[in-house]
């Protein structure tokens, strides 16, 4: 860590606390022990709510979106029709709030990222959505991919890095004003860019969003069509009593994505909590940062999350939970979320731009500080945002995993923060 967290050893200890508690609840001895066993729980009954009215309708609903987005005559399309006449600024209005839509519904389905989602090293969500850890937008790579889509008759989309494409891609061609180009002076591909018209250069940035926006929807397509019962039917494959035991494991290990990705990622490392960012802060990493999309992404992974711990109105994990008799680790993980989403919902300024403020040791400290004890200072808002998700992904660590009887996934073993 960059700062001192003296607060956060006494929420580590707390919850080590209830980790012992939950050992003794949950052993193998037989008698009074609350262990979570089929014999006491209807795990296939639960798989089965999780599929039917969660995974399932929220990749369907994205694939939907994103078809609406791809479409040949949706919103990016009327957009570039709208180019350089008098419907262009409404015309453009429409093609953001599209993306904002569909971006949306994706950032819904990233909690539970399994199956057909994760096949194949995730090669259909990375077409959908790339960001990652590590794995930034290259806008210079977007810039060269715009200009070999309109002059080069091979242009190979799926030759292109993920990080050139999908809705990351797409926001930066909608969203970002400045018309010229971000590659160095030595890129053949953009030379000439920056002298073109500007109407030129609208019409071939959107033409080129298009082209992403539609394969961004055929990979969500691809998707939804392969849980579906009437094409691929991994549903059956979720749902078979075989495999509750892997399938209950592989959807709890999808919840670490809120440690990993949302937590650490879009938050930690861009406010330079992380030991990952080297200096002060890395808005330069920042998700969405052309829409100030960031923090409603976060945002919706929170409203995710909730929808995952209680299953809905269905059989979730939080009755495994109190089936273990510990309801107060559901009562945890729900409150700090409640908490997180209020502090979002206060904030007025971007998450790239809190970021880029970041600039001296004191500002260091006092987002160290935000994110140590969330209820404290809100200088930098988004730090205090970070805080009450680590005290989620703490009890995530040990109470969940303790009352689930499962193993921390090895990205979550992995994490120091």
């Amino acid at each position: 860590m960059k700062a001192p967290v003296n607060s956060r050893s006494k929420t580590i200890a707390s919850v080590f606390v209830l980790s012992l508690s939950l050992t003794a609840c949950v052993d193998d001895s037989g008698g009074n022990s609350t262990k979570v066993n089929a014999d006491n729980f209807d795990f296939v009954r639960m798989l089965a709510n999780y599929a039917d009215n969660i995974i399932i309708p929220n990749y369907q609903d994205a694939a939907q979106q994103s078809a609406q987005l791809g479409d040949a005559n949706g919103a990016i399309a009327e957009y570039c029709s709208a180019i350089d006449t008098a419907q262009e600024s409404a015309a453009l209005t429409n093609a953001q709030l599209q993306w904002q839509e569909t971006m949306d519904a994706w950032q819904l389905t990233e909690l539970h990222q399994l199956g057909p989602a994760t096949d194949n090293n995730s090669a259909l969500r990375n077409r959908v959505l790339s960001f990652s850890r590590g794995n930034p937008l290259s806008s210079c790579g977007v810039d060269q991919a715009t200009v070999l889509a309109s002059t080069d008759s091979s242009f190979d989309l799926a030759s292109r890095p993920t990080n050139q494409r999908g809705l990351g891609a797409v926001e930066y061609l909608l969203f970002e004003d400045d018309l010229n180009h971000t590659c160095p002076s030595q890129i053949q591909e953009t030379a000439d860019w920056n002298q073109r018209p500007e109407a030129e250069r609208k019409t071939l940035r959107c033409n080129y969003a298009l082209l992403l926006a539609e394969d961004v929807s055929n990979a969500a397509n691809s998707i939804a069509e392969a849980w579906a019962t009437s094409s691929g039917n991994y549903r059956s494959t979720f749902v078979n009593p075989a495999n509750a035991g892997s399938n209950t494991k592989a959807l709890s290990d999808a919840l670490f994505y809120l440690d990993t990705e949302t937590k650490d990622a879009k938050l930690g490392i861009p406010l330079g909590i992380s030991a990952s960012c080297s200096q002060p802060a890395c808005p330069e990493v920042t998700e969405s940062p052309y829409a100030e999309h960031s923090l409603r992404n976060v945002e919706s992974n929170l409203n995710a999350f909730i929808t995952l711990i209680n299953g809905g109105s269905g059989l979730g994990f939080d009755d495994i939970i109190n089936q273990a008799g510990v309801s107060t680790v559901t009562e945890l993980l729900l409150d700090n979320t409640a908490a997180a989403l209020a502090e979002i919902d206060a904030i007025s300024v971007s998450l790239s731009e809190q970021a880029s403020g970041i600039t001296s040791s004191a500002d260091e400290s006092a987002c160290a500080t935000a994110a140590d004890n969330p209820d404290g200072a809100r200088d930098i808002p988004a730090c205090n945002v970070y805080g009450y998700i680590r005290r989620i992904t703490d009890t995530l660590k040990v109470g969940f995993v303790a009352a689930v009887d499962v193993d921390l996934p090895d990205r979550a073993q992995s994490d120091n923060d």
